[in-house]
């Protein structure tokens, strides 16, 4: 079998076993407020992530909520939003450490595709996930302050969802 081949059938196993793990990482483990999903000062609230565009491309990547939709839900804000809202801003959170996570397995094709045509797909692997990680940091501070504007106009119909 070719290093190409190889590292095909690899990386989307691992693909989908990330995509499943995520599926399975309880919401209580994630705390958008703290490292790694808090917001830096230079992302401006998400809007250092607008020189690149991504408001306009954003809803032309591919999406695993469109593939999967009975096991991923939609990224649209349906029924009651201070219920919704909390548990979107999670999700942001845990895509987001998925595609940092996938930058680790994936050098494992430098020995299944020893040479040039392993470090081509290393690092193509690696950019085709950056913006997914520019997706979520843009997207969430955007999610947060939503939520804290509406604790402000009516604290007590949020509680339980903060």
């Amino acid at each position: 079998m070719d290093g190409f081949l190889k590292c095909f059938i690899y990386l989307t196993s691992v693909g989908m076993l990330a995509f499943f793990a995520g599926r399975f990482i309880p919401k209580s483990w994630i705390n958008p407020d703290i490292f790694p999903y808090k917001t830096c000062r230079f992302e401006n609230d998400g809007r250092f992530y607008e020189q690149f565009g991504v408001r306009k491309w954003q809803t032309k990547v591919l999406d695993m909520s469109k593939i999967f939709p009975k096991i991923i839900p939609q990224k649209k804000i349906n029924g009651d939003l201070q219920d919704s809202l909390p548990l979107m801003i999670k999700e942001t959170c845990i895509a987001e450490l998925i595609h940092w996570i996938l930058f680790i397995p994936v050098l494992y094709c430098l020995s299944l595709w020893e040479g040039l045509g392993g470090v081509i797909i290393v690092t193509l692997y690696e950019l085709f996930n950056i913006p997914y990680i520019m997706i979520q940091r843009y997207n969430r501070p955007r999610l947060i302050n939503t939520l804290k504007r509406m604790k402000r106009r009516d604290p007590s119909a949020i509680q339980a969802a903060g």
